[in-house]
């Protein structure tokens, strides 16, 4: 059961972070440059990635080894 929960929370967490970029990329300014806003983007993107992936590890070590 724990681990259907931390996997429904990560997933949680994800689909968060990906709507959170949607709505950021679908609210962009069509007057301006898209190359204007792809380095914040893709920092957007390489942080998520990165908090999914402390946050697996931290669970990883909590747990045991699953």
């Amino acid at each position: 059961m724990r681990r259907y929960t931390k996997n429904a929370t990560l997933v949680l967490l994800i689909a968060t972070k990906l709507s959170i970029a949607t709505i950021y990329v679908l609210r962009l300014n069509a007057s301006h440059s898209f190359q204007e806003y792809a380095p914040p983007i893709a920092m957007m993107a390489a942080l998520s990635f990165f908090i999914v992936a402390a946050l697996w590890l931290a669970g990883m070590k909590l747990s045991g080894s699953d």
